[in-house]
């Protein structure tokens, strides 16, 4: 019995999409990622006006999208915009700039060498042996 070797292309669950620009740009993009990306952001602008809408005094969420859109009163305005608003969006950078962290650092914890050294230190033994 012959075995036929598939290239890991055609094996991949995946779907991946050539897209092609009318100025001449090309490029191919993961159809699973994008849904990914867009149902994290949606989950991430929902939780932002459920936290806007929190706090000592109160603001339905359909009037926080209404102050946010400019029809909102002078008193949910200030507290929307001025106070509530930048808290959440630098929450939501800060977390951004810890999940890229995060996965910059991970090749570097990947590496043979870094766990062959941490595991080694832990039991007393030097590298290489």
């Amino acid at each position: 019995m012959k075995t036929v070797k598939t290239h890991r292309a055609e094996r991949s669950p995946r779907a991946n999409r050539a897209v092609r620009t009318p100025g001449g740009l090309s490029f191919r993009l993961d159809v699973r990622a994008v849904v990914v990306v867009v149902l994290l952001l949606a989950a991430a602008l929902a939780a932002s006006v459920v936290l806007i809408g929190t706090g000592d005094f109160p603001i339905s969420a359909g009037d926080v999208l209404k102050t946010l859109m400019g029809d909102g009163n002078a008193g949910q305005e200030f507290i929307v915009n001025e106070l509530r608003l930048p808290r959440v969006l630098v929450g939501l950078l800060v977390g951004a700039r810890w999940g890229s962290a995060g996965r910059c650092s991970r090749p570097c914890r990947a590496t043979r060498s870094a766990v062959r050294t941490s595991s080694g230190s832990v039991r007393g033994r030097r590298p290489g042996r």
